[in-house]
């Protein structure tokens, strides 16, 4: 198969991964709102309140990641430059992640101080959220997954660590590729493909780094690095 089919076909298998992504709350967010204007119990109303907003963040962000693969392509990320303490982020990530997935816990294993790092707050905030849906959605809420971050002076990296089905060797070389979906993680839950893409890109211009290994135990890390905001950077 030439380049140019094997793209055409990555393309069409993405747009019918996204028309199951778009359908599946766009079904929910009807089906809800024409059921509010029943009469009904305040707890039987409360509850599809919370579904259809829960399905209308996954829309939310589903779209944020597809503007910013649009951007990514055409080569117009604009990126912020400035300081960010990671702890903030992580925790604040952390908390509404838990919230919006039953049962998952998130534990924290951040060193008393971190130094700020370089970038644009938005999309750090949009990298770490985009791996504890991947770590929850593919690894599940059974074991805790694990966020840890180290300083080693010129960078700061965070590793997400979960125990899901793991990392194929053959799909380690290819899984930030744009609509490529694993093996193991496509049998497991639905995804677009796109997600790990728009990390690395993010991280890549910010001036980090991104990686994906198989976790000893079982499981796997996704992690990133960023560098460290100097005292003496213009501000």
């Amino acid at each position: 198969m030439t380049a140019s089919r094997a793209a055409q076909a990555a393309r069409e298998a993405f747009m019918g991964l996204l028309s199951h992504e778009l359908r599946t709350p766009i079904t929910t967010i009807y089906g809800g709102t024409r059921l509010l204007e029943r009469p009904l119990a305040d707890e039987a109303r409360q509850e599809i309140v919370s579904d259809v907003r829960s399905e209308a963040e996954r829309l939310y962000r589903l779209v944020e990641d597809l503007l910013v693969m649009t951007r990514v392509e055409r080569g117009g990320v604009e990126i912020g430059d400035e300081p960010i303490l990671l702890q903030r982020v992580l925790n604040s990530v952390a908390v509404v992640e838990q919230g919006r997935w039953p049962g998952l816990q998130v534990k924290l294993g951040l060193p008393p101080t971190l130094p700020a790092v370089r970038g644009d707050p938005t999309y750090v905030e949009q990298i770490v959220r985009n791996l504890l849906t991947n770590a929850a959605k593919y690894g599940g809420v059974s074991d805790p997954v694990e966020i840890v971050a180290i300083d080693d002076g010129e960078d700061v990296a965070v590793r997400v660590l979960d125990r899901g089905p793991g990392i194929d060797a053959d799909d380690a070389d290819h899984l930030f590729d744009l609509f490529y979906r694993g093996a193991s993680t496509a049998r497991t839950a639905s995804g677009a493909g796109i997600g790990l893409f728009v990390c690395r890109a993010l991280v890549t211009a910010m001036g980090g780094r991104m990686w994906a290994a198989p976790r000893e135990g079982g499981g796997a890390e996704f992690g990133f690095s960023l560098p460290v905001f100097a005292s003496d950077d213009d501000l």
